[in-house]
């Protein structure tokens, strides 16, 4: 992975780097507070993941759906407890999304 803004970040570069393991997955949103349905998951197949600058000091990291993208910039967000299978992420103000490997 390259730098962003003169900075490494391991943890993110990896899911760009291994990004090929995910495309054609599912990346879905878990919370109530952004999904298209109120109460439901909504869901899209991921077609790219993404590390670019944010500012001039940080970086934003995104999982590009091809019906919308989740992401968060890396100074805000994590990776958190999920479901066995999945990968949970946890953004800036309590969104909360996770992402599948193709099956």
């Amino acid at each position: 992975m390259e730098p962003v803004n003169g900075k490494e970040y391991p943890l993110w570069g990896q899911f760009v780097d291994r990004k090929e393991e995910f495309i054609g997955g599912i990346l879905e949103e878990t919370q109530d507070s952004y999904p298209q349905v109120p109460g439901e998951a909504s869901q899209t197949e991921i077609v790219d993941i993404t590390l670019k600058p944010n500012g001039e000091t940080s970086a934003m990291f995104h999982i590009v759906g091809k019906d919308y993208s989740c992401g968060f910039d890396v100074g805000h967000g994590g990776v958190t407890a999920g479901e066995e299978g999945w990968l949970t992420f946890a953004g800036y103000g309590g969104h909360e999304f996770r992402i599948q490997k193709p099956q």
